[in-house]
């Protein structure tokens, strides 16, 4: 991979786009020639210019010491025929370059990935248990590959994962009519830089049965990887959002299939446990538009977006206990953290029906808007969200989510990092222009 003198913006923005859900493997060599690589969740954030990835280290790692000495790593985003190497890098006490060619020199670099970053070590920050990296790209390069993907414990292109129904702009990518909105489990559409998701099982009141559960995370997966999309408005097509789980797959699991304790666990994290892991994984701020009932699961899959709102309608309920069970999606987790532990217990613990109005007093919801003005509002919401820059919008949401288990220093620490990065954008000394002359910005996501 020679050094390229000039970086071709565009290519090197869909280089980039590769990395947010694809397997991650960074290498680097020791001062005695010894390669070394680990495997990354995801990097932390990106700038295009100056052309920067982040990503972290825990301290604990055995490789922590050739990483904080070495003056340049490459990043690799792994194809999605590449689940060995991902596994071989994933394993500890083996030689993860045995019949690998890596060069004398350098960062190591495999071959055949989606993409791969080759940088020069720019600064080194402390981030409490990790170690976050930031390398100034020098060079790249990109195939026309799938990326590989991890989720709930398996590669994602290994499941069966039903399509899609996509539109952009005006551009039907589907055939059109009512077969596409009948057929598909979820619907996603594009309109500028807002994606909307549409769960589309009316009959079931959007209930999240697998189909379900693997195409919305596939919607989310792809929102994400979108640097043009700065939003997300999630919502249930007919007169619910979601009904939670499927009642009829939960008693199959016991009454018909006989499954296992350990069989039912392992259908969980394969199964609704990958919808809270994606949405965590996302820096696209998402808005929930509950159109009627929110119940268990659905209750949860509202609380697990940034901002939420509600038609006159709606109705939520933490009703596991209903049916003789606790919420297996991460409830138990979010609904505390947004309306207190002592109305998230009372919820839980009762199963009690919150209306609309209940649900803005105890902060479930921000605000309740007109039947039939629920979609026009959460695009209301979702455009004024776009109109700021694209990188400053997700680096925003990654703060507030990180700050969640972080001390206020180890915050401001990873608050000064990121304002480093997007103080050098074009985006930034574009808004300041704006402001002083006013007009509205031109922002471009650089």
């Amino acid at each position: 991979m020679p050094v390229m003198a000039d970086f071709d913006p565009h290519s090197f923005r869909d280089a980039l786009g590769q990395f947010a859900t694809g397997v991650t493997i960074v290498t680097a060599r020791a001062a005695d020639g010894h390669p070394v690589g680990v495997t990354a969740n995801s990097f932390n954030s990106v700038s295009m210019d100056p052309p920067l990835v982040l990503w972290s280290l825990a301290r604990s790692s055995r490789s922590m010491k050739v990483f904080e000495q070495a003056e340049s790593f490459a990043v690799h985003i792994l194809a999605s025929d590449q689940d060995a190497l991902s596994n071989r890098f994933a394993s500890r006490d083996i030689d993860k370059f045995a019949g690998i060619e890596h060069g004398e020199e350098g960062a190591p670099l495999l071959e055949d990935c989606t993409a791969r970053f080759l940088c020069r070590t720019r600064n080194q920050y402390d981030g409490g248990d990790h170690v976050i990296f930031v390398g100034e790209v020098i060079d790249y390069d990109h195939a026309d590959k799938p990326p590989l993907l991890f989720h709930g414990g398996d590669y994602a292109d290994k499941k069966k994962r039903p399509p899609l129904a996509e539109n952009s702009g005006t551009t039907q990518i589907e055939p059109a009519g009512d077969a596409v909105r009948d057929d598909t489990p979820v619907l996603f559409e594009v309109d500028g830089k807002v994606a909307t998701i549409t769960l589309n099982r009316p009959g079931s009141r959007n209930a999240l049965a697998d189909d379900v559960i693997a195409s919305l995370v596939e919607g989310l997966e792809r929102a994400e990887a979108d640097p043009d999309i700065s939003c997300v408005i999630l919502t249930g097509r007919g007169t619910s959002f979601c009904s939670g789980g499927n009642i009829k797959d939960i008693r199959a699991m016991t009454a018909e299939q006989d499954m296992s304790p350990l069989e039912i666990e392992q259908w969980y994290r394969e199964g609704i446990q990958r919808i809270p892991l994606a949405m965590d994984a996302m820096s696209v701020p998402i808005i929930a538009a509950v159109n009627g009932h929110a119940i268990g699961a659905g209750c949860d899959l509202a609380c697990m977006c940034d901002i939420r709102i509600c038609d006159e309608n709606a109705i939520f309920a933490e009703s596991f206990l209903r049916v003789g069970i606790i919420p297996g999606d991460g409830g138990a987790w979010l609904l505390p953290r947004i309306v207190g532990m002592a109305r998230a217990s009372q919820m839980l613990f009762t199963g009690e029906f919150v209306k609309s109005d209940r649900a803005v007093e105890y902060g479930l919801v921000s605000e309740i808007v007109a039947n039939g003005q629920l979609l026009a509002r959460a695009n209301q919401i979702a455009e004024s969200v776009a109109g700021f820059p694209p990188q400053a919008i997700r680096k925003s949401k990654r703060l507030l989510k990180d700050a969640r288990d972080m001390t206020l220093k180890e915050n401001l620490d990873q608050a000064a990092m990121l304002q480093g990065v997007l103080q050098q954008m074009d985006d930034h000394r574009e808004a300041i222009a704006a402001i002083l002359e006013k007009r509205d910005p031109d922002f471009t996501g650089r």
